[in-house]
């Protein structure tokens, strides 16, 4: 028997299912009837995605697929390596019933809601959940759930199960977290005014425990006048290289094209080979760029500084907008951890700034 497709299990298997096309980057709005997945940020804030837009490492563990500026400096490489996706890791948060409660807000499963009365008082509270292999959204009882077809008089939302909240749920989440509010089923538990205070603290916004910071933001700088401003933290240069030769003395050797690369530098040099059999630069640089930049995004933790090179490759101003253009995959996926010399970076912003005016609004 299938999982109820709108239950975490449901939304497990098809992510399983449609494995391949979510890396493809499909439009699978479809799969979940265009219902929105809430989920939990690195910066600890409710958000939204539709199906395709993420994937589960692990029934604990969801990873959003994004080039949002907002997420991608959150990037941790995973399943998609191959791809200028980022893949961040979020907290599921529960998913659109399609059902309203009395004010009109759209409930979403992890929801904390209560059954309204007859006489309009709040009854009984609890926790939103869809159950594995039923059609329709349900609030956990003691020993059965309460269909939303039950709650004749409608359904009022006070909170969710999202509070207090700890750093490590990015890593590993239990979905048997939000059960909390079913403590007030047994002796000694919360009463129904305890969870419904308690659920109010998380009801526009996750909370998490006192000195539990969320994800450590990690931005870059991306572009350099003077090198030597971008010389901080952990990071390697990157240089621009020749075909390999033979030299008598020694040996196997290449030649360097990097302008400013300071001499007492002695750290470790990641190279993009030119292709000489090429006729331009740009011909000659691309498809080692290409592997230069999905190798950076496979490791976010460190950042990569370009050295200049147009001095030494004699490129031409007339020539210089075309090999500047062919980093613009990193400002369309948003990858953060390449620094540019400004002449590069210059270009990227213009022809933005082109593309905007034009009506083609960059990814944001």
């Amino acid at each position: 028997m299938e999982h109820n497709k709108f239950s975490l299990e449901g939304i497990f298997d098809l992510c399983q299912q449609y494995c391949n096309d979510i890396y493809e980057r499909k439009d699978l709005k479809h799969v979940l009837n265009r219902r929105k997945v809430r989920f939990i940020n690195p910066e600890g804030k409710f958000d939204y995605a539709y199906f395709g837009d993420f994937y589960f490492k692990s029934m604990e563990r969801m990873m959003l697929v994004t080039k949002n500026r907002a997420y991608t400096r959150y990037h941790q490489c995973d399943q998609m390596g191959n791809s200028l996706w980022s893949t961040v890791p979020v907290i599921f948060a529960g998913v659109q019933t399609g059902y309203r409660d009395d004010t009109g807000r759209e409930i979403y499963t992890g929801d904390i809601a209560s059954v309204k009365e007859e006489n309009g008082e709040l009854g009984f509270t609890s926790v939103v959940r869809y159950l594995p292999y039923v059609e329709e959204p349900s609030l956990i009882c003691d020993n059965f759930d309460m269909m939303f077809s039950m709650c004749k008089h409608g359904i009022h939302v006070v909170g969710t199960a999202y509070s207090e909240m700890n750093r490590e749920m990015f890593d590993f989440f239990d979905s048997h977290f939000v059960f909390w509010p079913t403590s007030q089923f047994y002796m000694n538990g919360m009463s129904t005014e305890e969870v419904i205070k308690r659920a109010a603290t998380a009801k526009n916004a996750p909370s998490f425990l006192e000195g539990c910071e969320p994800i450590k933001n990690r931005g870059n700088k991306t572009l350099y006048s003077d090198i030597n401003d971008a010389m901080h933290g952990d990071f390697q240069f990157v240089c621009v290289d020749g075909d390999e030769f033979i030299d008598e003395d020694e040996g196997p050797c290449s030649t360097l094209y990097a302008d400013n690369i300071p001499d007492d530098y002695e750290g470790e040099i990641r190279n993009i080979r030119l292709n000489e059999e090429a006729d331009s630069v740009a011909d000659q640089l691309k498809d080692s760029l290409n592997e230069f930049m999905i190798y950076v995004h496979r490791h976010p933790e460190t950042k990569f500084i370009l050295c200049d090179f147009v001095e030494s490759l004699h490129i031409r101003e007339s020539k210089r907008q075309k090999v500047a253009l062919l980093f613009r995959p990193l400002r369309r996926y948003n990858i953060t951890n390449v620094v540019l010399p400004s002449w590069i970076a210059i270009w990227l912003v213009t022809e933005d700034a082109l593309d905007y005016m034009c009506g083609c609004i960059p990814n944001s």
